[in-house]
């Protein structure tokens, strides 16, 4: 009996193991994902994971908008679904045994994003100027060099850095490749001070200050950006005795310290907008708009905005400029003359054809407004100075505004986000920092025009709540040079559909003092290794600190902070990516039925050009002979393809180079 029973209690405890113990292999988790009218959304990321996210499963939608998810080891996951244009979708399944079926309905987006308090910083920066994206992620802010603090926003915390013994304000701000944040010109005296010609530096690494060799003109509120020779291009800015306005310009060679005059510009002028465009002239656009070609030093007329009647010459410049990754520019803020005109908050730029046109407006019209263009290539624009005075939108005293607009230049779209904390304006700064936040501090606004304190906030865009981000994990190095491989694992998603490098911000007078750097890098996948090109153009990958970003379609990682070094670029790669360094499209969007391909190869290459719907049907395929090796430019005729968001996939030798987003609206 005690035998039997023995035998008894073994085999229960067997049957014990085999039930809670051994995971089930035949569940499966199926379904269809539809929008709001019930029909199919293609190539949506589905994701089912523990409750803290620890392992998880993704898979696609196809055409007809199914799922399906087999094998799976538990009985209890969350269900999550994303899709650029949705709003997020989550829930929770449980008691997932044999075949379950799990439909999910999408709704268009909703998500604000939502702002957050961080800290009244004890710094008393009045209104505050400039600030930039430091290599450890912190940011450099200071009113003048005499008193700068840096905000950490791993911390949510600022803390005092070393600052220069005499005022110099006003300055126009460039971290450079190798950790010196150069400032140059301002003034020496707190307030409406004459211009000076200083220029000194905040050395990252050193944690020191050092003069450098005098500019050759006086400058108060100089424009300053950085070239593809690695020479600073510094334009006008208020004289030596103020109010005066200066029409000259000057290149500074940071490696050497020497300064040489370049052209004058049409007009004198302070604050203004400036870029390095992607074929390696500067855009300036303060009235009239003027190109810079560094090879002859000299400055032409751009054409000028659609919109004639801007602000009056001798004003504080109106507007922002955003690069997108395509080569076309941004034009954000109008300021009307007379004011009260009316007028349109967007011109677009192609430097392809030399023509603006106007985008969409969003009211109210309003000028001098931050702008940050985010991982997701979504523009945030944020506060600024009503220009419309029957709009009942919200203001103070000095017509300053507390609104978050989010505008997709794609589809040419505008949303509005939540309101911010408190209105802003002008000396405001709006820095987006590695954990995909946008930290806004400063601003001549609440509590005082020129307040005594400075309030620092952080906005989270809509990005960060839908659902799990891609981590970027055991990135082998962080310095590189053009042509070079960055090497990384990817966790948190199977499927990452892009990696970026986008240029570290350094931003004075609600304007971006830098060369709007956003490249995108050719990358192949094998497992969870990804191996990412470095662009080897001299024109697109300037030396810099850039945010290294994966993307799984609008989600963004956080970034990892790595470096583009000058010199020689890599040449004799061994990846498969190195029969070319990349290319791009332009104008995106395709408006008349011509789209330009601009691309680089090393030697000769057969190209096939394949345009594919989000679902991956082919709608147009464009074969072309052997192309030279160099810089190649080919027309596609898109008359043919009904309006829509495409995805280009370029073949080299049949191996695909790079897949990128075009839309068409002809």
């Amino acid at each position: 009996m005690e035998q039997q029973n023995y035998f008894l209690k073994k085999v229960l405890q067997m049957v014990y193991l085999l039930v809670f113990t051994i995971p089930l292999s035949a569940q499966t988790l199926k379904g269809l994902i539809t929008d709001p009218n019930g029909s199919p959304v293609a190539n949506a990321r589905v994701t089912i994971f523990l409750t803290d996210t620890s392992q998880f499963q993704e898979s696609r939608t196809d055409v007809n908008g199914a799922y399906q998810f087999e094998n799976l080891n538990s009985a209890y996951f969350k269900f999550g679904v994303a899709k650029p244009g949705f709003a997020y979708f989550e829930n929770t399944t449980t008691g997932i045994v044999g075949t379950v079926i799990h439909d999910a309905k999408l709704s268009l987006e909703t998500e604000l994003g939502k702002w957050n308090i961080i800290i009244n910083s004890p710094e008393p920066l009045g209104g505050t100027d400039l600030g930039t994206l430091l290599p450890n992620g912190t940011i450099y802010y200071c009113h003048s060099t005499e008193d700068p603090f840096a905000f950490d926003p791993s911390i949510n915390d600022t803390f005092s850095v070393l600052g220069d013994t005499k005022v110099q304000g006003c300055v126009a701000p460039k971290l450079m490749w190798n950790g010196n944040v150069i400032m140059a010109g301002g003034t020496e005296m707190e307030i409406y001070g004459p211009g000076t010609q200083k220029i000194k530096a905040y050395d990252y690494f050193t944690k020191k200050w050092q003069p450098l060799p005098n500019m050759l003109d006086y400058r108060w509120y100089p424009s300053m950006t950085q070239l593809s020779n690695g020479k600073l291009l510094i334009v006008g800015g208020g004289g030596r005795f103020n109010p005066i306005r200066v029409n000259t310009s000057e290149l500074y060679d940071p490696l050497i310290g020497t300064t040489e005059w370049a052209d004058t510009v049409a007009i004198r002028n302070e604050q203004s907008p400036i870029l390095c465009l992607y074929n390696g002239k500067a855009l300036m656009t303060f009235r009239p708009p003027q190109l810079f070609d560094p090879l002859t030093k000299q400055w032409d007329l751009a054409s000028d905005f659609i919109q004639g009647n801007r602000m009056p010459n001798g004003d504080h410049v109106d507007h922002e400029l955003v690069h997108l990754p395509e080569g076309e520019v941004i034009a954000i803020g109008y300021k009307p003359f007379p004011a009260g005109s009316g007028g349109n908050l967007v011109e677009r730029y192609d430097f392809s054809t030399n023509k603006w046109k106007l985008g969409a407006h969003f009211a109210p019209l309003r000028s001098r407004a931050e702008t940050v263009l985010l991982p997701d290539r979504n523009i945030l624009t944020l506060a600024g100075f009503k220009e419309e005075p029957t709009d009942p939108s919200p203001v103070n005293q000095w017509g300053y505004m507390d609104l978050t607009d989010l505008y997709n230049p794609y589809s040419n779209v505008w949303r509005r986000l939540a309101s911010m904390p408190r209105k802003r304006e002008y000396h405001a700064l709006a820095i987006l920092v590695p954990d995909g936040r946008v930290i806004v501090v400063g601003g001549e606004g609440e509590p005082g025009n020129e307040p005594q304190k400075s309030i620092i906030d952080a906005f989270e865009p809509p990005y960060l709540f839908r659902g799990v981000r891609p981590q970027i994990l055991n990135l082998q190095k962080t310095d590189y040079y053009r042509g070079e491989s960055i090497h990384f694992n990817i966790g948190r998603t199977n499927a990452p559909t892009a990696v970026v490098l986008q240029s570290s911000q350094s931003v004075t007078h609600m304007m971006n003092c830098g060369e709007n750097r956003f490249l995108d890098l050719n990358f192949v996948q094998q497992g969870q290794s990804i191996e990412a090109i470095v662009p080897n153009d001299s024109l697109r990958a300037l030396p810099g600190w850039y945010m290294l970003w994966a993307m799984v379609d609008d989600i963004p990682s956080i970034a990892k902070i790595v470096r583009i070094l000058p010199g020689k670029p890599i040449i004799n790669a061994t990846s498969e990516l190195s029969i070319s360094y990349d290319f791009w499209v332009f104008p995106n969007p395709v408006e008349y039925g011509v789209l330009h391909l601009v691309m680089e190869t090393k030697n000769l290459a057969k190209v096939v050009v394949e345009l594919s719907e989000a679902t991956g049907k082919v709608v147009g395929r464009f074969p072309f002979s052997e192309i030279n090796s160099g810089v190649n430019s080919i027309i596609i005729n898109t008359e043919g393809v009904s309006p829509g968001v495409y995805f280009m996939t370029v073949f080299l030798d049949g191996k695909i180079l790079n897949t990128k987003k075009v839309v068409i609206i002809n």
